[in-house]
């Protein structure tokens, strides 16, 4: 494949083409759950849909996402950036596809390839980010990747609080105009991507980094589970946690309430974490936050089932989100910091390293619901707090990437 130079100002357009794509995939994906009774009553009346399949559907497209997250490596490697993220946006395009379908399961399947498509982008900004962006830059850029999601998920929120009945009268409607950015990005790809050397820059390096070599490499499955672990932490704290909370402590406590708290501490995180570098070893550094951000939201919910003061624990809640995101950057910014890093080599390690963190979230939460179901609520918030430990475990066995200048 021959490609050309870019200039830095094509490849950091390209950079935010796939960030607002990837925060229009989040925003269309909760805006659909948001959405569910109604596209439930739409396809089957007053009858409704057996639980079973809603969980089933969602541990579907979980595994969709993790096939996704293998396949964007291979793909990028066989057509190059352009046409990968090219394939991956218009994957996400089936949003809108996904808004008119006729019947429910003709709609879930489309919503798989828009997940396929969303997780797939994902991956290609971390090509790009090693391709343009210099060293002293990459956290800052890190840090939009890491708050992608969060950023999608908290622009559904505040439209769903302020419209609520306005974006429930119609769901297609209100699913095709957040499908409607995908086609937007998908028509700035195509007009000014371009491709990249995606190898090493020069004969010196360690070039040849093959999908082999990226599922025998150690650090990618430290750094895998590790980021699993992190992930329980963090993506149960705005699903799973909040709606057992007011579960079971239905008279002090309201769901909705602490996912704003972690989104919007998260956020806050976020903005502060741009403006923070950190000139600091890499590891004790997360080890302390983790610690922290774990303890916070621990007694969060410890203010709500023993202490019933709910107001205390949705401040600590905010605490615990801004705690994540300050250093969900940091820690996803170690690959990066590796030495002879390249976008192949990025690609490939984040392809795998996002598809077992899927794989093993959906694992670690099927036994988190299992305890619940069987062993009751405190044996359940045990083992929450018990699996982020792994992730600490992990940041000590990884490398020490800083350097001191």
């Amino acid at each position: 494949m021959t490609t050309k130079d870019i200039s830095p100002k094509k490849g950091i357009l390209m950079f935010y083409t796939l960030l607002i794509a990837y925060i229009t995939f989040a925003a269309s994906w909760v805006g659909g759950s948001s959405l569910g009774p109604q596209v439930v009553a739409t396809f089957f009346g007053d009858k409704g849909v057996d639980p079973t399949i809603s969980e089933m559907v969602n541990y579907t497209i979980t595994i969709a996402r993790v096939i996704a997250n293998f396949l964007a490596a291979a793909v990028l490697v066989k057509l190059g950036i352009k046409k990968a993220a090219q394939v991956a946006i218009a994957l996400l395009c089936f949003a809108m596809v996904a808004a008119w379908m006729p019947n429910y399961w003709f709609y879930i399947v489309a919503r798989m390839i828009m997940a396929l498509g969303g997780s797939m982008i994902m991956v290609y900004m971390n090509p790009v980010v090693v391709r343009f962006v210099s060293q002293d830059k990459k956290l800052f850029y890190s840090s939009f990747i890491t708050a992608s999601y969060n950023i999608g998920a908290f622009l559904i929120a505040v439209a769903f609080a302020l419209w609520a009945d306005a974006l429930r009268m119609d769901w297609r409607i209100t699913l095709s105009g957040v499908a409607f950015v995908a086609i937007v990005t998908f028509v700035v790809w195509l007009v000014c991507a371009e491709d990249f050397e995606t190898g090493g820059q020069s004969t010196d390096q360690v070039a040849t980094y093959s999908y082999g070599m990226a599922l025998k490499d150690s650090f990618v499955w430290r750094f895998a589970v590790g980021f699993a672990a992190f992930l329980i932490l963090y993506v149960m704290s705005l699903n799973t946690v909040p709606n057992q909370l007011a579960k079971e402590f239905p008279e002090i406590f309201q769901a909705s309430y602490m996912v704003l708290a972690v989104s919007g501490g998260g956020i806050m995180g976020t903005l502060v974490r741009l403006k923070s570098p950190v000139n600091r070893e890499r590891k004790p550094y997360l080890v302390m936050l983790g610690i922290l951000a774990i303890a916070s939201m621990a007694l969060g919910i410890i203010s709500v089932a023993v202490l019933k003061l709910s107001l205390l624990a949705y401040l600590l809640f905010f605490v615990s989100g801004f705690l994540i995101f300050y250093q969900y950057a940091v820690y996803l910014n170690i690959p990066h910091e590796l030495p002879n890093m390249n976008p192949q080599k990025a690609t490939l390690m984040f392809g795998i390293i996002w598809g077992v963190t899927y794989g093993l979230y959906t694992i670690l939460n099927f036994i988190w619901s299992w305890i619940y179901a069987n062993m009751g609520y405190w044996a359940s918030n045990i083992f929450y707090f018990l699996v982020p430990v792994v992730y600490l475990l992990m940041i000590m066995t990884l490398p020490e990437t800083y350097k001191k200048k």
